[in-house]
């Protein structure tokens, strides 16, 4: 829209270009192409897997436009969040299951004919959060109180919503450094061999088996009733957070617990693990101890390892033959769970680092 007026006659006549109504599209889509995108619209529409008015009012891809309507059903379910960014993809597939590329379609003198969609999510940033102090108050007022919270987040966030915790930092050590081994020794011997002095100086310099121990307490690295080199034979075990509750009095504590103690319950379906190539790096939050501890050193260093190979960021997908809208009904429903872990995962994040 381009408001505009000439003047003639010095000014004694203006004349008012015309206007497009907002109705109309900026992108002029191939006919054909046209048609596919709104058999896919009228698919997702037919499905109720969202309302007419999440539509935007004009649009230029119906895909996008879908995608845009998709996310604010996501929202709706999951309600507001503070601390995760989850991302809501759709994709078009051709009859034999495969990605049609729009720009593709576009120029294609014969468009491939649309089969399904696949829907896709992940995390959209992923921020650090300290929850260290707040873990450590709550293991004080109650031993095993701390462990067990973190334990449930990170065992629901494994079905839900990944989140990198100290457990996962320890785990992906040994792949990032140690070679697969319990500790640095086998890295050092092949980098190093029996030359003391050059084994000490790249120790130095390395995250050793000793400084990823060192930077959080037992409990906190190690899953209920899994051996340590410090316990012997015997884990912590973890406590009944409904029990819990009455025997704290701060309110902030209560809150937590109750969260993941609702969170502890969740029953949440694991079927739609992407089936992607490479090394799984889309985790939704790292949990550090302390502000840029080592946790955020162990995820940067995966990160630029696993760049520099293959990976994906991938949380989950499902894929949707076009003549099932029974189909995307039942995602949804198995999707509600989740959704409800999403909500609880983020308020005990924020909560656990304010």
């Amino acid at each position: 829209m381009i408001p505009a007026s000439a003047a003639i006659n010095r000014g004694q006549v203006a004349l008012t270009l015309p206007r497009l109504a907002e109705s109309v599209p900026r992108k002029i889509v191939p006919g054909r192409l046209g048609a596919a995108n709104a058999s896919i619209s009228r698919f997702l529409l037919d499905a109720k897997a969202f309302r007419d008015t999440d539509l935007p009012e004009s649009f230029d891809d119906s895909m996008r436009a879908c995608e845009q309507a998709l996310a604010k059903w996501v929202a709706r379910e999951i309600g507001p969040l503070r601390c995760l960014r989850p991302s809501f993809h759709m994709q078009v597939l051709s009859g034999l299951g495969n990605w049609v590329a729009p720009s593709h379609e576009a120029n294609a003198r014969d468009p491939a004919a649309y089969g399904g969609v696949e829907i896709s999510w992940c995390e959209a940033s992923a921020q650090e959060w300290p929850v260290g102090q707040r873990l450590e108050e709550l293991e004080a007022t109650l031993p095993g109180l701390g462990a067990t919270v973190l334990h449930v987040l990170h065992r629901q966030s494994l079905h839900a919503y990944p989140l990198f915790t100290p457990e996962v930092a320890r785990d992906f050590a040994s792949w990032v450094y140690w070679y697969g081994e319990e500790d640095e020794e086998t890295a050092l011997d092949m980098h190093c061999g029996e030359d003391d002095a050059e084994r000490e100086a790249a120790r130095a310099e390395m995250v050793t088996r000793d400084l990823l121990d060192d930077a959080f307490p037992m409990w906190a690295r190690t899953w209920p009733g899994r051996r340590s080199r410090e316990q012997g034979p015997a884990g912590w075990k973890t406590i009944d957070l409904r029990k819990a509750l009455p025997l704290l009095s701060d309110p902030r504590q209560r809150s937590i617990v109750t969260d993941a103690s609702a969170l502890a319950r969740l029953r949440i379906e694991d079927g739609f693990r992407c089936d992607c190539d490479g090394e799984f790096v889309g985790f939704g939050a790292v949990l550090s101890w302390s502000e840029s501890d080592l946790t955020t050193r162990v995820f940067d260093d995966l990160m630029q390892q696993a760049n520099e190979g293959e990976c994906h960021d991938r949380m989950g997908e499902f894929q949707i033959v076009l003549n099932t809208p029974s189909a995307l009904k039942k995602w949804q429903q198995a999707m509600r769970p989740r959704f409800k872990a999403i909500g609880l995962i983020d308020r005990l994040i924020g909560a656990l680092s304010s």
